[in-house]
């Protein structure tokens, strides 16, 4: 029988009473994915990383997009701090390359293997739809991928054997190819090495590449989650992304068809963003894909937009007023939670105070003992 997850957020108070507030699902089975919205020091990070933290001590596996360093040692609550690190795996990319096989061609259950030909052009387009080349760069560049791929025993370090082969082919194009791609490819960001992934909090350092450059490389990383979950037969795992509005979620990048897919493959995600105004409405319905919102205290012109996601026309008003006046630690829920002993949920927008640190933290740790 699947196994019921349940994840601790807070109180919710209801008069003079008070209740612990919860969310469950079965792993593999239901959409468990976050979005956690709100302005910089009303709770959002502490939501996050208790999240993390108990879904890590429940045995999933959480892979850290640490593109501005916020999951960084000093940036995690205190109360929270030792049990993160001893749950967590810290890898800084700028220095160590990730180890991956990523870049081996996927064998399907039916004994054929993808063709090398194949992948290089799916990352080659993951890669120029960052960095743009001519047709005639961008087969180049495909085609030196290929080579890379067909031969990964003697290039384990990826990124430099591409920028050597392309310059190896010396053609006009692969020049050209080079020139442009070589500030990336310059770096060596992936190792082909075959890695035993385990539970707990993976956190990959993307701080100190340019934004263009961190793009990329999540991009990358997501579409490896996206591919190996799809095979099927992985356990239940999380992508957390704090600061997401600075990457792609529309329905062609792959946080999009984690958002829209992932349910179905036992992948879900976390995502945190100050800002939600900054992207369109197609991509707002996206982020309404998750199972579970969280509206911390919102910036005085994002409240319009927090509202739309939250209620219907009639209502807006209310929970604008509601929205303005959330305190330090206060957050509308939105979504199936549980509330003190309920065996259903409730699913309109509710009041969550998320700021009992202890209880949190006491939470989390409960389920390690478990």
């Amino acid at each position: 029988m699947p196994m019921l997850s349940e994840t601790y957020m807070g109180k919710y108070y209801e008069g003079d009473q008070v209740f612990s507030a919860w969310t469950r699902s079965i792993p593999g089975q239901d959409n468990d994915s976050y979005v956690i919205l709100g302005e910089s020091g009303y709770g959002k990070s502490v939501a996050a990383q208790s999240i993390m933290l108990q879904k890590a001590y429940q045995g999933h596996r959480i892979l850290d997009l640490n593109i501005h360093n916020t999951s960084s040692s000093e940036h995690i609550f205190p109360i929270l701090r030792k049990a993160f690190e001893q749950l967590s795996s810290r890898t800084d990319v700028y220095i160590t390359p990730i180890s991956t096989t990523l870049f081996n061609p996927l064998r399907y259950a039916d004994g054929t293997t993808e063709s090398s030909a194949d992948l290089s052009y799916t990352l080659s387009n993951i890669i120029t739809k960052y960095i743009k080349l001519s047709r005639t760069e961008t087969a180049a560049f495909s085609d030196s991928l290929e080579y890379v791929i067909s031969n990964l025993d003697d290039n384990p370090d990826i990124f430099p054997a591409i920028l050597k082969t392309l310059d190896e082919f010396d053609t006009k194009a692969s020049r050209s190819a080079s020139a442009h791609l070589a500030p990336l490819l310059r770096h060596n960001v992936f190792r082909n090495q075959p890695i035993k992934r385990h539970s707990g909090i993976e956190i990959i350092n993307l701080s100190k590449f340019p934004p263009l450059f961190q793009k990329v490389i999540a991009d990358l990383l997501l579409f490896d989650e996206f591919r190996t979950a799809s095979q099927g037969g992985q356990p239940p795992r999380y992508i957390y992304i704090d600061e997401m509005q600075n990457l792609s979620i529309d329905k062609d990048c792959y946080l999009g068809k984690i958002l829209t897919e992932g349910r179905k493959y036992s992948l879900n995600v976390i995502l945190a963003s100050q800002s939600i105004r900054e992207f369109n409405a197609s991509e707002r319905t996206m982020l309404c894909q998750a199972n579970h919102k969280l509206f911390f205290h919102p910036a005085l012109l994002e409240v319009k937009y927090y509202a739309e996601l939250l209620s219907s026309p009639q209502h807006r008003a209310e929970i604008s007023d509601l929205l303005r006046n959330l305190d330090v630690g206060q957050c509308v829920f939105q979504g199936p939670i549980y509330i003190g002993e309920d065996t259903k949920p409730t699913r309109a927008p509710i009041c969550v105070n998320v700021s009992h640190l202890e209880d949190i933290a006491s939470a989390s740790l409960s389920k390690s003992s478990t």
